[in-house]
């Protein structure tokens, strides 16, 4: 555990930097000659919040987790339900995904890395883990189901994207049957389907990273992600150096936290690149390694699926920056902007390290 708390200091720190790079570069653009922005201590203080929600949720013991996981669901669904209320959610850039202020705000999407792992673990520790019992199964497909639609009407397509298909992954760690497992699939992509297809724009911009130079010039709608596919081309294998990215100067939204690799790899080139997607695949199998070595069924299937959840999500970020995936918001794991997904992150991890120090557990 020890490994994973310094990879993931590491990419805190990136994170950190990047942002530094972003907001003071951009502020002596407009003649503001500042040392540190607003936005770098901001995020400077989330890390210490993000500290401080691993040390909490790792003093606990890990079974401790296993009594409240139902409750921590049914929250996190009735916030995902609040959002959508006028007067309650906030909305921003059209999206309704917040409660609270532009000062302090909760975006309950963000929890789901704490809570679809607690609820595995909560569902398939018992004596139906690696049992062919439809009622464990189908409870947490319901969850879920209910978490990704909820999340999809905000609309955050991405991070539905990430529940759901991290889910799906969970569901093969756990010992589902592989033809409950291919059909329950099937039907959750036909219902992706059916969800994009509802509206023209939705449609138009899960389909634009197909040609993206084409639909941006046709419909706008790719700008974010040309942007980003100029700015990882511009980085090469050395790199522009650190401060030195020129598409970021561009009017290039979403740089700081959906989009931040870009600007990375601009900066740091495909050096960098494969040092931060070295981290993340190290962080994964060290999870996995310690998953593997767990004896108590709840630690070992909580540890899996955090492992999932955190893979799926870096994978989805990373794939949308380089065009591999439809444009999403989806934050990079530790190291985008923002305050919430660090901190649930954090306290994802946390719960990973009292499971590490439990001598029942490993």
């Amino acid at each position: 555990m020890r490994r994973i708390l310094v990879l993931v200091a590491i990419l805190l720190c990136l994170g950190v930097l990047q942002n530094y790079s972003i907001a003071v570069s951009l502020s002596a653009a407009r003649g503001e000659l500042v040392a540190v922005t607003p936005s770098v201590v901001k995020q400077a203080i989330i890390v210490g919040i993000g500290i401080f929600a691993y040390w909490l949720c790792s003093r606990f013991k890990y079974m401790r987790w296993a009594d409240v996981a139902e409750f921590l669901t049914y929250v996190v669904g009735a916030l995902l339900l609040a959002v959508l209320i006028p007067g309650i959610g906030r909305s921003v850039n059209g999206s309704s995904r917040w409660i609270g202020t532009d000062l302090i705000g909760l975006q309950p999407s963000q929890a789901a890395v704490l809570a679809v792992p607690l609820l595995a673990a909560k569902l398939f520790s018992g004596k139906y883990l690696n049992q062919y019992d439809h009622r464990y199964y189908s409870t947490f497909l319901l969850f879920v189901l209910g978490f990704t639609g909820l999340v999809a009407m905000e609309p955050d397509f991405g991070t539905a994207f990430v529940i759901a298909g991290s889910s799906i992954v969970i569901l093969l760690g756990v010992g589902a049957p592989f033809g409950y497992w291919i059909s329950r699939t099937t039907i959750l992509g036909a219902l992706a389907l059916i969800a994009v297809n509802m509206k023209s724009s939705w449609k138009v911009r899960m389909t634009s990273f197909i040609n993206p130079l084409e639909a941006d010039k046709a419909k706008g709608v790719a700008y974010q992600l040309v942007n980003s596919m100029f700015a990882v081309a511009r980085g090469g294998v050395p790199g522009r150096g650190f401060m030195r990215s020129v598409q970021k100067f561009v009017h290039f939204p979403a740089q700081e936290n959906d989009f931040v690799f870009a600007i990375f790899s601009e900066e740091f080139g495909l050096v960098g690149v494969t040092l931060v997607l070295a981290i993340f695949l190290w962080i994964v199998f060290d999870l996995f390694r310690l998953a593997s070595r767990s004896s108590e069924p709840f630690a070992r299937v909580y540890l899996m699926a955090l492992a999932v959840f955190l893979a799926v999500q870096a994978f989805v970020n990373i794939g949308v920056v380089v065009g591999l995936l439809p444009t999403t918001g989806v934050p990079l794991p530790f190291f985008s902007q923002g305050g919430n997904h660090i901190v649930f992150e954090m306290a994802a991890l946390g719960i990973a390290g009292a499971i590490s120090r439990s001598p029942e557990a490993v």
